[in-house]
Protein backbone atom coordinates (compact mmCIF):
# COMPACT_ATOMS: atom_id res chain seq x y z
CA UNK A 1 0.00 0.00 0.00
CA UNK A 2 2.82 2.37 0.89
CA UNK A 3 4.42 1.72 -2.51
CA UNK A 4 1.16 2.61 -4.33
CA UNK A 5 0.80 5.85 -2.35
CA UNK A 6 4.43 6.79 -3.06
CA UNK A 7 4.09 6.18 -6.79
CA UNK A 8 0.82 8.13 -6.89
CA UNK A 9 2.35 11.14 -5.12
CA UNK A 10 5.31 11.02 -7.50
CA UNK A 11 2.92 10.99 -10.45
CA UNK A 12 1.09 14.03 -9.13
CA UNK A 13 4.34 15.95 -8.62
CA UNK A 14 6.01 15.32 -11.99
CA UNK A 15 3.07 14.32 -14.20
CA UNK A 16 1.39 10.95 -14.56
CA UNK A 17 2.76 10.33 -18.05
CA UNK A 18 6.33 10.40 -16.71
CA UNK A 19 5.67 7.40 -14.44
CA UNK A 20 3.53 5.17 -16.67
CA UNK A 21 3.05 6.43 -20.20
CA UNK A 22 0.12 4.12 -20.94
CA UNK A 23 -1.43 0.87 -19.65
CA UNK A 24 -0.41 -2.54 -20.97
CA UNK A 25 -3.07 -4.95 -22.26
CA UNK A 26 -2.52 -8.70 -21.82
CA UNK A 27 -4.69 -11.78 -22.30
CA UNK A 28 -5.10 -15.35 -21.10
CA UNK A 29 -4.68 -17.82 -22.79
CA UNK A 30 -1.76 -15.97 -24.43
CA UNK A 31 -2.79 -16.50 -28.07
CA UNK A 32 -4.25 -14.29 -30.77
CA UNK A 33 -6.55 -16.91 -32.35
CA UNK A 34 -9.29 -18.92 -30.67
CA UNK A 35 -12.24 -21.14 -31.47
CA UNK A 36 -15.67 -19.55 -31.35
CA UNK A 37 -16.68 -21.50 -28.21
CA UNK A 38 -13.71 -20.19 -26.14
CA UNK A 39 -13.56 -17.28 -23.68
CA UNK A 40 -10.64 -14.89 -23.32
CA UNK A 41 -9.66 -12.88 -20.23
CA UNK A 42 -8.23 -9.41 -20.89
CA UNK A 43 -6.16 -7.61 -18.25
CA UNK A 44 -5.37 -3.89 -18.22
CA UNK A 45 -2.05 -3.59 -16.38
CA UNK A 46 -0.35 -0.76 -14.45
CA UNK A 47 -3.48 1.34 -13.93
CA UNK A 48 -3.79 0.15 -10.32
CA UNK A 49 -0.54 1.98 -9.46
CA UNK A 50 -1.82 5.21 -10.97
CA UNK A 51 -5.07 5.34 -9.01
CA UNK A 52 -7.14 6.47 -11.99
CA UNK A 53 -10.51 4.94 -11.09
CA UNK A 54 -12.62 2.74 -13.35
CA UNK A 55 -11.14 1.02 -16.37
CA UNK A 56 -12.63 1.68 -19.79
CA UNK A 57 -12.62 -1.08 -22.41
CA UNK A 58 -12.59 -0.33 -26.13
CA UNK A 59 -13.35 -2.38 -29.22
CA UNK A 60 -12.45 -0.92 -32.61
CA UNK A 61 -11.79 2.39 -30.84
CA UNK A 62 -15.29 2.59 -29.25
CA UNK A 63 -15.99 2.06 -25.56
CA UNK A 64 -18.04 -1.07 -24.94
CA UNK A 65 -17.51 -1.74 -21.23
CA UNK A 66 -16.50 -0.09 -17.94
CA UNK A 67 -15.33 -1.98 -14.87
CA UNK A 68 -13.91 -1.26 -11.44
CA UNK A 69 -11.61 -4.26 -11.84
CA UNK A 70 -8.75 -4.54 -14.31
CA UNK A 71 -10.05 -7.76 -15.96
CA UNK A 72 -12.87 -8.48 -18.39
CA UNK A 73 -13.99 -11.43 -20.57
CA UNK A 74 -14.54 -11.35 -24.35
CA UNK A 75 -15.76 -13.87 -26.96
CA UNK A 76 -15.90 -11.83 -30.17
CA UNK A 77 -13.28 -10.95 -32.76
CA UNK A 78 -11.98 -7.38 -32.85
CA UNK A 79 -9.25 -4.91 -31.97
CA UNK A 80 -9.21 -4.31 -28.22
CA UNK A 81 -7.60 -1.69 -25.98
CA UNK A 82 -8.06 -0.30 -22.48
CA UNK A 83 -7.46 2.82 -20.40
CA UNK A 84 -9.14 5.30 -18.09
CA UNK A 85 -10.51 8.80 -18.35
CA UNK A 86 -7.17 10.27 -17.21
CA UNK A 87 -4.77 7.97 -19.07
CA UNK A 88 -3.76 7.19 -22.61
CA UNK A 89 -5.08 4.03 -24.25
CA UNK A 90 -3.04 0.86 -24.34
CA UNK A 91 -1.59 -0.44 -27.57
CA UNK A 92 -4.38 -2.20 -29.51
CA UNK A 93 -4.51 -5.98 -29.73
CA UNK A 94 -6.17 -7.97 -32.52
CA UNK A 95 -8.01 -11.08 -31.33
CA UNK A 96 -9.80 -13.47 -33.71
CA UNK A 97 -12.39 -16.18 -32.99
CA UNK A 98 -12.81 -18.86 -35.70
CA UNK A 99 -15.54 -21.35 -36.43
CA UNK A 100 -13.14 -23.65 -38.32
CA UNK A 101 -11.93 -27.21 -37.92
CA UNK A 102 -8.33 -26.12 -37.60
CA UNK A 103 -6.52 -23.02 -36.27
CA UNK A 104 -2.90 -22.01 -35.76
CA UNK A 105 -2.24 -20.48 -32.35
CA UNK A 106 0.59 -17.93 -31.98
CA UNK A 107 1.65 -15.82 -28.97
CA UNK A 108 0.25 -12.29 -28.89
CA UNK A 109 3.42 -10.62 -27.58
CA UNK A 110 6.88 -11.76 -28.69
CA UNK A 111 10.18 -9.95 -28.15
CA UNK A 112 13.67 -10.74 -29.38
CA UNK A 113 15.14 -13.65 -27.45
CA UNK A 114 11.77 -15.11 -26.37
CA UNK A 115 11.06 -18.80 -26.72
CA UNK A 116 8.11 -19.12 -29.13
CA UNK A 117 5.70 -22.02 -29.62
CA UNK A 118 3.29 -22.28 -32.57
CA UNK A 119 0.69 -25.03 -32.29
CA UNK A 120 -1.88 -26.40 -34.72
CA UNK A 121 -5.17 -27.06 -32.89
CA UNK A 122 -8.24 -29.04 -33.97
CA UNK A 123 -11.84 -28.22 -33.07
CA UNK A 124 -12.55 -29.30 -29.46
CA UNK A 125 -9.05 -30.76 -29.17
CA UNK A 126 -9.52 -33.16 -32.08
CA UNK A 127 -6.49 -35.33 -32.77
CA UNK A 128 -4.33 -34.25 -35.73
CA UNK A 129 -1.70 -36.13 -37.71
CA UNK A 130 0.74 -35.41 -40.52
CA UNK A 131 0.84 -31.70 -39.71
CA UNK A 132 2.87 -29.26 -41.83
CA UNK A 133 3.74 -25.71 -40.79
CA UNK A 134 4.21 -22.97 -43.38
CA UNK A 135 5.80 -19.53 -43.45
CA UNK A 136 4.70 -17.31 -46.33
CA UNK A 137 3.15 -20.47 -47.84
CA UNK A 138 6.50 -22.29 -47.87
CA UNK A 139 6.70 -25.53 -45.79
CA UNK A 140 9.16 -25.18 -42.89
CA UNK A 141 8.29 -28.03 -40.48
CA UNK A 142 6.56 -31.44 -40.67
CA UNK A 143 5.43 -33.63 -37.78
CA UNK A 144 3.51 -36.90 -37.86
CA UNK A 145 2.18 -36.53 -34.29
CA UNK A 146 1.31 -32.81 -34.33
CA UNK A 147 4.21 -31.61 -32.23
CA UNK A 148 4.36 -27.80 -31.90
CA UNK A 149 6.80 -25.68 -33.88
CA UNK A 150 9.33 -24.31 -31.40
CA UNK A 151 11.63 -21.31 -31.85
CA UNK A 152 14.30 -21.29 -29.15
CA UNK A 153 15.10 -17.57 -29.37
CA UNK A 154 12.99 -15.31 -31.56
CA UNK A 155 14.70 -12.84 -33.89
CA UNK A 156 13.34 -10.06 -36.04
CA UNK A 157 13.64 -12.26 -39.13
CA UNK A 158 11.13 -14.68 -37.57
CA UNK A 159 8.39 -12.18 -38.28
CA UNK A 160 5.98 -13.31 -40.95
CA UNK A 161 2.78 -15.06 -41.96
CA UNK A 162 2.38 -18.62 -40.65
CA UNK A 163 -0.21 -21.34 -41.25
CA UNK A 164 -0.61 -25.10 -40.82
CA UNK A 165 -2.55 -28.04 -42.22
CA UNK A 166 -3.10 -31.64 -41.19
CA UNK A 167 -5.39 -34.68 -41.15
CA UNK A 168 -8.31 -35.15 -38.72
CA UNK A 169 -10.43 -38.18 -37.72
CA UNK A 170 -7.94 -40.99 -38.31
CA UNK A 171 -6.44 -39.33 -41.36
CA UNK A 172 -9.62 -39.10 -43.42
CA UNK A 173 -10.11 -35.31 -43.53
CA UNK A 174 -7.43 -32.81 -44.55
CA UNK A 175 -7.88 -29.27 -43.21
CA UNK A 176 -6.00 -25.95 -43.52
CA UNK A 177 -5.76 -23.16 -40.98
CA UNK A 178 -6.17 -19.46 -41.69
CA UNK A 179 -2.85 -17.57 -41.93
CA UNK A 180 -1.68 -15.75 -38.81
CA UNK A 181 0.90 -12.95 -38.52
CA UNK A 182 3.67 -13.47 -35.95
CA UNK A 183 5.04 -10.14 -34.70
CA UNK A 184 8.50 -10.05 -33.12
CA UNK A 185 9.28 -6.78 -31.36
CA UNK A 186 12.69 -5.31 -30.68
CA UNK A 187 13.78 -5.99 -27.09
CA UNK A 188 15.92 -2.86 -27.03
CA UNK A 189 17.38 -0.56 -29.70
CA UNK A 190 21.04 -0.51 -30.73
CA UNK A 191 22.98 1.07 -27.85
CA UNK A 192 24.66 4.43 -28.27
CA UNK A 193 28.05 5.08 -26.68
CA UNK A 194 28.25 8.60 -25.30
CA UNK A 195 30.70 10.66 -23.26
CA UNK A 196 28.76 11.54 -20.14
CA UNK A 197 30.92 14.51 -19.13
CA UNK A 198 31.93 15.58 -22.64
CA UNK A 199 31.52 19.29 -21.92
CA UNK A 200 33.98 19.04 -19.02
CA UNK A 201 36.41 16.52 -20.48
CA UNK A 202 39.93 17.86 -20.83
CA UNK A 203 43.11 16.14 -21.92
CA UNK A 204 44.07 15.11 -18.37
CA UNK A 205 40.73 14.69 -16.58
CA UNK A 206 38.62 11.54 -16.00
CA UNK A 207 36.09 10.66 -18.68
CA UNK A 208 32.94 8.57 -18.23
CA UNK A 209 31.53 6.55 -21.12
CA UNK A 210 27.83 5.66 -21.03
CA UNK A 211 26.25 2.80 -23.03
CA UNK A 212 22.66 3.98 -23.52
CA UNK A 213 19.62 1.94 -24.55
CA UNK A 214 16.18 1.15 -23.08
CA UNK A 215 13.88 -1.78 -22.46
CA UNK A 216 10.16 -1.52 -23.39
CA UNK A 217 7.60 -1.09 -20.57
CA UNK A 218 6.41 -4.69 -21.05
CA UNK A 219 9.91 -5.93 -20.14
CA UNK A 220 10.88 -3.31 -17.58
CA UNK A 221 11.58 -6.08 -15.04
CA UNK A 222 14.23 -7.64 -17.30
CA UNK A 223 17.93 -6.90 -16.83
CA UNK A 224 20.55 -5.88 -19.35
CA UNK A 225 24.30 -6.37 -19.10
CA UNK A 226 26.93 -4.09 -20.61
CA UNK A 227 30.53 -4.59 -21.68
CA UNK A 228 33.07 -2.09 -23.04
CA UNK A 229 35.80 -2.50 -25.63
CA UNK A 230 38.77 -0.51 -26.90
CA UNK A 231 40.29 -1.26 -30.29
CA UNK A 232 40.55 -5.07 -30.30
CA UNK A 233 40.38 -5.86 -26.58
CA UNK A 234 37.88 -5.97 -23.73
CA UNK A 235 38.34 -3.24 -21.12
CA UNK A 236 35.35 -4.23 -18.96
CA UNK A 237 33.35 -7.45 -19.00
CA UNK A 238 29.61 -8.02 -18.48
CA UNK A 239 28.12 -5.85 -15.76
CA UNK A 240 24.78 -4.20 -15.05
CA UNK A 241 26.36 -0.76 -14.88
CA UNK A 242 25.91 1.26 -18.05
CA UNK A 243 29.01 3.37 -17.37
CA UNK A 244 32.77 2.96 -17.67
CA UNK A 245 35.25 5.52 -16.38
CA UNK A 246 38.54 6.25 -18.12
CA UNK A 247 40.92 7.46 -15.35
CA UNK A 248 42.53 10.17 -17.54
CA UNK A 249 42.21 10.86 -21.23
CA UNK A 250 45.90 10.91 -21.93
CA UNK A 251 47.48 9.81 -25.19
CA UNK A 252 47.69 6.20 -23.95
CA UNK A 253 43.87 6.10 -23.78
CA UNK A 254 43.34 7.37 -27.31
CA UNK A 255 41.63 4.88 -29.61
CA UNK A 256 38.31 3.50 -30.78
CA UNK A 257 35.78 2.53 -28.12
CA UNK A 258 32.45 0.70 -28.35
CA UNK A 259 30.04 -1.14 -26.07
CA UNK A 260 27.74 -4.16 -26.22
CA UNK A 261 24.35 -4.46 -24.50
CA UNK A 262 23.04 -7.99 -23.93
CA UNK A 263 20.05 -9.69 -22.34
CA UNK A 264 20.61 -11.69 -19.18
CA UNK A 265 20.69 -15.01 -21.04
CA UNK A 266 22.84 -13.57 -23.83
CA UNK A 267 20.32 -14.43 -26.55
CA UNK A 268 20.08 -10.79 -27.64
CA UNK A 269 23.28 -8.78 -28.08
CA UNK A 270 23.69 -5.44 -29.85
CA UNK A 271 26.82 -3.39 -30.46
CA UNK A 272 27.13 0.37 -30.58
CA UNK A 273 28.97 2.35 -33.24
CA UNK A 274 32.67 2.92 -32.59
CA UNK A 275 33.61 6.17 -30.88
CA UNK A 276 37.04 7.70 -31.46
CA UNK A 277 38.64 9.32 -28.42
CA UNK A 278 41.71 11.48 -28.92
CA UNK A 279 43.69 11.55 -25.70
CA UNK A 280 45.76 14.69 -26.35
CA UNK A 281 42.91 17.01 -27.34
CA UNK A 282 39.52 18.05 -26.12
CA UNK A 283 38.03 18.27 -29.61
CA UNK A 284 34.62 16.62 -30.04
CA UNK A 285 34.68 12.86 -30.53
CA UNK A 286 32.71 11.55 -33.48
CA UNK A 287 31.31 8.02 -33.94
CA UNK A 288 32.85 6.16 -36.86
CA UNK A 289 29.49 5.97 -38.63
CA UNK A 290 29.41 9.77 -38.91
CA UNK A 291 33.09 10.32 -39.74
CA UNK A 292 32.68 9.03 -43.30
CA UNK A 293 29.80 11.47 -43.88
CA UNK A 294 31.86 14.36 -42.53
CA UNK A 295 34.82 13.32 -44.69
CA UNK A 296 32.67 13.27 -47.85
CA UNK A 297 31.18 16.66 -46.98
CA UNK A 298 34.64 18.09 -46.30
CA UNK A 299 36.03 16.86 -49.62
CA UNK A 300 32.96 18.22 -51.43
CA UNK A 301 33.38 21.67 -49.85
CA UNK A 302 37.09 21.74 -50.73
CA UNK A 303 36.34 20.85 -54.36
CA UNK A 304 33.70 23.56 -54.56
CA UNK A 305 36.17 26.05 -53.08
CA UNK A 306 38.90 25.14 -55.55
CA UNK A 307 36.44 25.36 -58.43
CA UNK A 308 35.37 28.85 -57.36
CA UNK A 309 38.93 30.11 -56.95
CA UNK A 310 39.90 28.69 -60.34
CA UNK A 311 36.93 30.41 -61.99
CA UNK A 312 37.91 33.78 -60.45
CA UNK A 313 41.50 33.47 -61.65
CA UNK A 314 40.41 32.47 -65.15
CA UNK A 315 38.05 35.45 -65.34
CA UNK A 316 40.78 37.83 -64.16
CA UNK A 317 43.31 36.53 -66.69
CA UNK A 318 40.72 36.82 -69.48
CA UNK A 319 40.27 40.48 -68.59
CA UNK A 320 44.04 41.03 -68.69
CA UNK A 321 44.32 39.30 -72.04
CA UNK A 322 41.44 41.31 -73.47
CA UNK A 323 42.96 44.56 -72.24
CA UNK A 324 46.37 43.72 -73.71
CA UNK A 325 44.74 42.94 -77.07
CA UNK A 326 42.91 46.29 -77.32
CA UNK A 327 45.62 48.71 -76.13
CA UNK A 328 49.31 48.65 -76.97
CA UNK A 329 51.75 50.22 -74.51
CA UNK A 330 52.67 53.86 -75.30
CA UNK A 331 56.00 55.12 -73.92
CA UNK A 332 54.66 58.68 -73.87
CA UNK A 333 51.75 57.69 -71.72
CA UNK A 334 53.27 55.04 -69.53
CA UNK A 335 51.97 51.52 -68.92
CA UNK A 336 48.29 50.72 -69.50
CA UNK A 337 46.40 49.69 -66.32
CA UNK A 338 42.92 48.17 -66.71
CA UNK A 339 40.13 49.13 -64.39
CA UNK A 340 39.85 52.16 -62.14
CA UNK A 341 42.55 52.11 -59.46
CA UNK A 342 42.41 54.05 -56.24
CA UNK A 343 43.97 57.55 -56.32
CA UNK A 344 47.40 57.57 -54.73
CA UNK A 345 48.30 60.20 -52.18
CA UNK A 346 50.41 63.12 -53.42
CA UNK A 347 54.14 63.06 -52.69
CA UNK A 348 56.98 65.59 -52.94
CA UNK A 349 59.23 63.02 -54.55
CA UNK A 350 60.99 63.98 -57.75
CA UNK A 351 60.08 60.59 -59.27
CA UNK A 352 56.35 61.35 -59.56
CA UNK A 353 54.82 61.97 -62.97
CA UNK A 354 51.21 62.34 -64.11
CA UNK A 355 49.96 59.34 -66.18
CA UNK A 356 46.51 58.88 -67.71
CA UNK A 357 44.54 55.85 -66.54
CA UNK A 358 42.12 54.55 -69.17
CA UNK A 359 38.82 53.05 -68.12
CA UNK A 360 36.35 52.72 -71.04
CA UNK A 361 38.14 54.10 -74.14
CA UNK A 362 41.65 54.98 -75.28
CA UNK A 363 42.35 58.51 -76.52
CA UNK A 364 44.21 58.76 -79.84
CA UNK A 365 45.77 62.06 -78.75
CA UNK A 366 48.14 61.60 -75.79
CA UNK A 367 47.64 65.23 -74.73
CA UNK A 368 44.57 65.76 -72.51
CA UNK A 369 41.53 67.64 -73.73
CA UNK A 370 38.66 69.11 -71.76
CA UNK A 371 36.02 67.11 -73.66
CA UNK A 372 37.83 63.80 -73.14
CA UNK A 373 35.84 62.41 -70.18
CA UNK A 374 37.43 58.95 -70.47
CA UNK A 375 40.84 60.09 -69.22
CA UNK A 376 41.58 60.31 -65.51
CA UNK A 377 44.89 61.66 -64.23
CA UNK A 378 46.60 60.20 -61.23
CA UNK A 379 50.00 60.35 -59.60
CA UNK A 380 51.89 57.07 -59.81
CA UNK A 381 55.38 56.19 -58.69
CA UNK A 382 57.35 54.97 -61.70
CA UNK A 383 59.79 52.16 -61.19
Amino acid sequence: MLLKVTVLLLALSIGKSDVITKPILSLQPPWTTFFSYEKVHLTCGHLDLMGLGDILWYKEGKKFHQTSRKTTVISQSGQYSCGSQDSALSDPMNITFYNDWLILQTPYSVFEGDAVILQCQGWKKAKLSKVTFYKWRNPIYFTKENKPLSIEAARIEHRGQYSCNGYMKSGNIHENSKPVILQVQELFPQPELRIKNSTEAMSESPMTLSCETQLPPQRSASRLYFSFYKDNRTIRGRDQSTEYCIPATIMADAGFYWCVAASEDGQVQKQSLRLEIQGSTSLPMVPMGHRRIQLVLGITLVLFGLTGITAVFLYYFRLLKKAEGTAAPDPARGPFIPGTPETLKASSSQDLESCPVYTNAISKDPSPREEDSSVIYSNLVLP
